[in-house]
This record gives C-alpha cells, sequence and structure tokens, in this order.
C-alpha cells in the first residue's frame, strides 16, 4: 500500500484555495486506481492540509514548493511507507 498526495490552487470568489487530497493506492493490484481517502480545502496552505490529513512536514513542503513552482497545474508526489519520494511528471 502507497499514499499518495495532490496538491493545487484555485481561485474562487476572489481567494486563492488550495486543495489538498491524500490518496491510497495498491501498487500489487495492477489497473486498481488510486482510492481518495481524505480531501481539503481552505485559504491557508496548512490547514488545507491539516483538513486532509496530510501530518508529515516533509510532505507538506514538497506540495507547497511543487504548487509554488507549477502554480497551473496539478501534480501527483507519491509517497510510500518508506519515506520514499517520486514525483510523477
Amino acid at each position: 500500500m502507497e499514499n499518495f498526495y495532490t496538491a493545487y490552487t484555485k481561485v474562487v470568489q476572489n481567494s486563492t484555495l488550495y486543495f489538498v487530497k491524500k490518496y491510497i493506492n495498491f501498487p500489487e493490484l495492477e489497473g486498481i486506481p488510486g482510492i481518495l481517502e481524505s480531501y481539503g480545502m481552505h485559504a491557508d496552505f496548512n490547514r488545507a492540509c491539516e483538513i486532509a490529513g496530510v501530518k508529515d512536514a516533509e510532505i507538506r513542503k514538497h506540495l507547497l514548493a511543487d504548487i509554488q513552482d507549477n502554480e497551473s497545474s496539478a501534480r501527483i508526489i507519491y509517497m510510500n511507507t518508506a519515506k520514499e519520494i517520486r514525483i510523477a511528471q
């Protein structure tokens, strides 16, 4: 089992909101998409992470850096239980 996360921003009624999603993936089961475990949306990035259940500071740092580097589209950051980081392009 692996967890992966997505994070992106969207402007809603002139306010920038952060969207953070946490998924569960079972790589041993081919062809099965990730299952949405939790979802957070808030004007504050850290609060959105808290709502989505993303507690690891390193994961939050990577998600925020990725949002700032690529404001126009969402990217997936894969995290497995061994804390290895793989970034899907």
